[in-house]
């Protein structure tokens, strides 16, 4: 019996696109046998034969009956057969239907939720820290690579501005995020400030400026800039001026820390030294990263980017599993995990949700 339609099967939908869902409808006998396959490959990356998947599926089903299924599989594009005489394995297709269809995303074990939550809290008090934190733990937990995304600074809402003197044509301005995030930048002043004169500077702006994001106090803070500028006295010119100097901050590039490459050693995929060259270049390149990563995040929950789905060659042979953190409501970074192909998917999902939640519940107001 055919499961489904095989005419004109698409390709599962790329990143970027609304959706990555696959199109492929499956009865209880071909998924169950799909499932048992991927779930064989994922654990050994070997070829299964019928006689071992019907000894694992309990549909009571014969070799024979389980060859004709396989059949069927690979006729839709699901099973590929390494060798005439060898089992067969699923394709990328097959896993894009397994996420979708057939896994099943587990609770993460409470000590391991207990190991994550406390390493994330004792590193709080410097985003950096708690950022590379995330990383190591996404690292250590799933055996892959770790990634985390900062916060964009266009995405932050700012609560308070600082300036504090270095030396005599030096100040040092700091801004203060509400989610936490505090940024810095040395800045040269024409002619010397005291330091009560930019203490009133700082509070002066926090109180005209705070609680909107960057891009909203530059618009503010070029708006003053164009009105009459003679109504304005020396500590108010000064005090835009500084501030406009101080939020070219927004300019800076965003920031990405990556853990664990190393991980990408042991499976036999990456035993190709060209291959595994390949994705450590990419794994280098923060830059690219730091794109693919922002364009998933104002896509909610998990998002699973598989193979060749990726729009980065060097990376068309691992997945990558990632989802948004928050500050409140107000979307921050991502968090993600690269690793082969046929990673275990429900855990890997399950452990980017829950770390993705630690660290929205620890960036939000009030935490």
């Amino acid at each position: 019996m055919d499961p489904t339609n095989p005419a004109n099967p698409r390709k599962p939908k790329a990143l970027g696109r609304s959706e990555q869902r696959s199109e492929v409808e499956l009865d209880a006998r071909h998924t169950d046998v799909l499932r048992e396959i991927v779930r064989h490959h994922i654990q050994t990356g070997e070829p299964i034969g019928s006689a071992t998947v019907s000894r694992a599926v309990k549909l009571g089903l014969s070799p024979a009956s389980i060859r004709h299924v396989m059949a069927e599989l690979e006729e839709l594009g699901l099973l590929t057969q390494p060798h005439t005489s060898a089992g067969r394995v699923p394709t990328e297709r097959a896993y894009r239907v397994y996420v979708d269809q057939m896994v099943h995303r587990p609770r993460i074990g409470a000590g391991q939720a207990a190991a994550i939550e406390r390493a994330l809290f004792d590193s709080r008090g410097e985003i950096e820290e708690l950022l590379g934190e995330a990383s190591r733990q996404l690292s250590r937990f799933s055996h892959q690579v770790g990634l985390v995304l900062a916060p964009e600074l266009r995405r932050l809402i700012v609560d308070q501005l600082e300036f504090v003197r270095i030396d005599g044509r030096r100040v040092m301005a700091i801004l203060v995020a509400r989610s936490g995030v505090v940024h810095d930048r040395i800045l040269d002043v024409s002619e010397p400030l005291a330091p009560q004169e930019l203490e009133r500077i700082g509070r002066h702006l926090t109180d005209e400026l705070g609680g909107h994001t960057l891009p909203e106090m530059r618009e503010i803070l070029e708006r003053r800039l164009r009105e009459e500028r003679a109504v304005y006295d020396r500590l108010m010119a000064r005090s835009l001026e500084l501030g406009r100097r101080a939020l070219e901050l927004e300019e800076s590039e965003a920031e990405l820390f990556v853990e664990g490459a190393s991980n990408l050693l042991s499976p036999p995929e990456f035993s190709d030294l060209d291959l595994l060259r390949a994705v450590f270049r990419t794994l280098e390149d923060k830059r690219t990263l730091i794109d693919l990563l922002g364009r998933l995040l104002d896509s909610p929950g998990v998002r699973v980017v598989i193979g060749e789905e990726n729009p980065l060659s060097d990376l068309a042979r691992c997945s990558l599993v990632a989802s948004p953190y928050r500050a409140g409501e107000r979307v921050m970074g991502t968090v993600g995990i690269v690793g082969p192909i046929r990673m275990p998917y429900g855990r890997a999902m399950a452990l980017v949700d829950h770390l993705s939640r630690v660290l929205t519940r620890l960036l939000s107001p009030g935490n």
